[in-house]
């Protein structure tokens, strides 16, 4: 209260909506795939444990099908998506010993990059939803997302 009006109001962690958004959505849809996933796995960077890690999204198919998505509700700047998501995500690649990894933003300037990390033969695909889309549009949106998700976690030579 301020002076003579009252306001009511509500505030939401428009980051932790979005999050459950995405690894909600893309896991029911990747579950129809025939995947399993596991929201905020615990992972650790070390050996001894010290270091947890908990990448949004972990998900399995048979033997050797593993993908990996991290959710980022931010402001992207100018040069584009931030440095420290693609480290983060290079961190659940390597521990996880997987050849990609997925960063999942809402849309804004940037529709999408891919990333491959030198001498590593790992590479990080940062896709942009698009929040402004009604329902159904975005819901395609994460099925399609998904395909590329599952065609990136197969195996080699499966599709």
């Amino acid at each position: 209260r301020s002076g003579d009006v009252m306001v009511t109001g509500y505030m939401f962690d428009m980051w932790k909506i979005f999050e459950d958004f995405v690894t909600i959505a893309l896991s029911e849809s990747l579950n129809r795939l025939g995947w399993q996933c596991q929201l905020q796995a615990p992972l650790y960077l070390d050996e001894q444990h010290r270091i947890a890690m908990q990448p949004d999204l972990l998900c399995h198919r048979g033997a050797g099908q593993t993908a990996v998505v991290d959710a980022k509700y931010k402001a992207e700047r100018p040069e584009g998506f931030p440095n420290a998501d693609l480290y983060q995500m290079l961190a659940y690649c390597t521990v996880l010993g997987l050849r990609e990894g997925h960063l999942i933003y809402a849309k804004g300037n940037e529709e999408g990059r891919v990333h491959t990390v030198q001498r590593s033969g790992i590479t990080v695909h940062c896709r942009a939803l698009d929040l402004g889309l009604g329902t159904t549009a975005l819901l395609r949106q994460v099925d399609q997302l998904t395909i590329r998700v599952a065609k990136t976690g197969a195996a080699d030579g499966e599709e």
